[in-house]
């Protein structure tokens, strides 16, 4: 495998976004990964027995169709522990990406990483995803999932699999 310089839109078919919404003060905080198809998707979870609201739809989603085509990610404001408030304002996420987007919301994953206990402002999270475009900044999306961390780890990696070279993009976050 070669490390290539890129991020997680280097991929043919993927892009990525973000941009500074208002969860936080003055840093990036919304951003998404959109596909070009239905791509196949798997997930990992926590073994926490508190699982946020953005987990609970996304999981759904992937349970039911195995494939994705978008993740909106906000940071600042985890929308957790945050009651059927929190459901109804995890899935409202999901339905604006995928009208946005012209898909169904079933092919949406959400996330949200940053303060526990608070309700996410709907208000500021649908003038953001406004404003998201496709085929953006995928740098910008590194930088508006991170809370506590402060350095941008996104990877792309090319490998040779039956002779077609395949490119791979990442991108993460540090849990502290």
């Amino acid at each position: 495998m070669k490390v290539i310089k890129g991020s997680i839109a280097t991929p043919i078919g993927f892009s990525a976004d973000g941009l500074h919404a208002g969860f936080k003060k003055k840093k990036m905080d919304l951003g998404w990964i959109v596909s070009d198809v239905s791509a196949s998707v798997a997930g990992v979870y926590t073994t926490n027995k508190v699982i946020a609201a953005p987990l609970t739809v996304t999981k759904e989603a992937i349970a039911k169709s195995r494939k994705m085509r978008a993740i909106l990610v906000n940071s600042g404001c985890a929308n957790s522990c945050t009651g059927q408030q929190g459901m109804k304002d995890a899935y409202s996420m999901q339905k604006w990406t995928a009208d946005k987007l012209g898909i169904e919301p079933e092919l949406v994953g959400v996330a949200s990483t940053g303060v526990i206990g608070q309700l996410l402002n709907m208000d500021i999270l649908k003038s953001g995803l406004s404003k998201l475009v496709v085929n953006g900044n995928a740098d910008y999306f590194s930088e508006a999932i991170l809370t506590t961390d402060t350095v941008v780890k996104t990877v792309a990696v090319t490998e040779m699999f039956e002779k077609i070279e395949v490119t791979m993009g990442g991108v993460a976050r540090q849990y502290s």
